[in-house]
């Protein structure tokens, strides 16, 4: 496999020194159960213990590990073109509400890396929103529009810094050589200026783009670890490789482990999936696989963040040892959609090589997380009293994790807050369901003789690292046999609604492409919203 001398893992994850916590051992009672010790829930629950709320904070594997430890970690009032779906589709009373909640929590960032001194290589600088191909120019300026509208202070430009050299046709790089500036020539860093160029004339050159000013990046790991630091005791605690089983409702919920339970009036649920969705949250998003690179580069990077909307990829640069390292994000997919996820990775080292001069790959990684079927994140109480949910961040998770602790601190202080009524996930019941309702089978009974037969023919003629579902009567097992010839057979059916699973190459998973869940290829459950295993059929 082409990635064997690269480190399958996230840069942010590699090199730091993760806190430790032990697992739940006996039964807790706290004001404040949090479910999930990424981000949201680091960031909620050192919110709620600052207002005297005693919080647990409960996590199935280490804390900031998965979706958190897996991001590109920028920071910016808007991750893409995102408000003008917002604009459209809900009206300009709750974008301008939206736009109001984004930029608070922005600044709220800013304050709590000054309130505690935190060492996070915290870097302000611009981000670019714009389009390699000319079909999705109008979509810029759209964005463009709804952001004026909105009085968000952004320019459109058509003189910017790109993070590479693009090789553009010969009469376009003529016609605008005087708009280069002499630091351009300098850096070897080019500016694109279409001046009065028709696009229409060229496939792929960069157009106009949004600016937003005065941005963020940070180290998404260096964060959440300084914010874990001050949420342990006086009555508050973190617990991790504690898996929750399921809650059961109450004045007081009992929310039930592997190791024990936690009792609390107050349950946040925080896991990116909600493994707990009264109201079905999920039937209103669609979960988004992306692939990332931590590359070192040749050329000498600008200060400043790219998304480029199609093909869309975004760039950003963090400081190392070995100096800068360029993090790449690309190939995104809804999850399970993928026929082989390999290729993902290769087709993004391929466009890598294209636009810069590759010294070294890293890292390369990947991420999910949900995109909401109105723009709009899902923060605040269910249908169940006491219970709050947060997702839907549409891969704008650093900004929205924070406005969650806002919001969800003064739902649970009985504090009326401003956002919470266009967050809240009631607002899902008068949606239409984006979803296609799925084949379920949970035929999971142990397999007949003939059945075994089957499978044992077809397990027989498996190659090393392949995998596949055989199909029998009325139900599927998949099957794969890794590099030491150990073979695994499970329930080719998710363990939370019974859709049929899909096999991710790159990471040696079971996915759904319907809910997102994910699955190791033993079929331990890793990524909700599932919490239960896949039935193995072999002893």
């Amino acid at each position: 496999m082409i990635f064997i001398r690269k480190k399958h893992l996230s840069f942010w994850l590699d090199n730091e020194e993760s806190l430790k916590f032990h697992p739940l051992k006996n039964e807790t009672t706290v004001d404040v159960a949090i479910i999930g010790g990424g981000i949201v829930g680091i960031t909620t629950g050192l919110m709620l213990k600052n207002k005297g709320f005693k919080v647990a904070i409960i996590e199935s594997k280490r804390m900031a590990s998965d979706v958190t430890g897996s991001t590109t970690a920028k920071l910016s009032i808007c991750s893409s073109i995102n408000y003008a779906q917002i604009l459209s589709g809900s009206g300009e009373e709750i974008a301008l509400k939206f736009k109001e909640a984004s930029i608070l929590a922005f600044d709220k960032i800013s304050e709590i890396i000054k309130e505690y001194k935190i060492d996070c290589d915290y870097e302000r600088m611009p981000l670019y929103i714009y389009s390699s191909n000319k079909k999705n120019f109008k979509d810029i300026k759209k964005e463009y529009d709804a952001l004026k509208t909105l009085n968000i202070d952004v320019d459109l430009t058509n003189e910017f810094l790109t993070p590479f050299n693009e090789e553009l046709p010969n009469e376009y790089n003529e016609n605008n050589e005087n708009s280069k500036s002499n630091e351009s020539k300098e850096n070897n860093i080019e500016y694109h200026n279409n001046g009065d160029n028709n696009p229409e004339n060229y496939e792929n050159i960069v157009n106009k783009a949004i600016k937003y000013n005065n941005q963020a990046q940070f180290h998404p790991k260096k964060y959440s670890d300084a914010l874990i630091k001050h949420i342990k005791g006086d009555g508050s605690y973190i617990f991790e490789r504690c898996k929750v089983l399921g809650i059961e409702e109450g004045e007081i919920n009992r929310v039930k482990t592997e190791n024990g339970d936690v009792l609390a009036k107050s349950v946040v649920i925080a896991t990116n999936s909600p493994i707990y969705d009264p109201d079905s949250t999920l039937s209103y998003m669609t979960p988004v696989k992306s692939y990332m690179l931590g590359v070192y580069v040749k050329e000498e990077l600008p200060d400043a963040m790219f998304v480029d909307i199609n093909p869309f990829h975004t760039f950003r640069k963090t400081p190392t040892k070995k100096g800068d390292l360029l993090i790449i994000a690309g190939e995104h997919h809804i999850t399970g959609h993928s026929k082989n996820t390999s290729d993902n990775f290769k087709k993004l080292i391929e466009f890598t090589k294209e636009k810069f001069e590759l010294k070294d790959i890293g890292y390369f990684w990947s991420n999910q997380d949900n995109r909401p079927s109105d723009g709009l994140p899902i923060i605040g109480e269910t249908s169940q009293k006491g219970i709050y949910v947060a997702t839907g961040f549409g891969s704008w998770g650093m900004i929205k994790s924070t406005l969650t602790g806002m919001v969800l601190t003064d739902l649970i202080s009985n504090k009326d807050n401003s956002y919470a009524e266009i967050l809240s996930p009631k607002r899902l019941k008068n949606q239409k369901s984006i979803k296609k309702k799925c084949v379920s089978n949970f035929n999971t009974k142990d397999l007949n003789d003939e059945e075994l037969k089957i499978v044992n023919d077809a397990i027989s003629k498996l190659k090393i690292d392949e995998a596949k579902i055989v199909e029998l009567p009325g139900r599927g097992v998949s099957i794969y046999k890794d590099s030491e010839s150990n073979v695994f057979a499970l329930h080719a059916n998710c363990a939370h609604y019974g859709c049929r699973l899909s096999w991710n190459s790159a990471e040696k998973t079971w996915d759904c492409p319907q809910h997102g869940s994910m699955f190791d290829y033993k079929g331990n459950a890793i990524h909700g919203p599932t919490i239960n295993n896949l039935k193995s059929y072999l002893k």
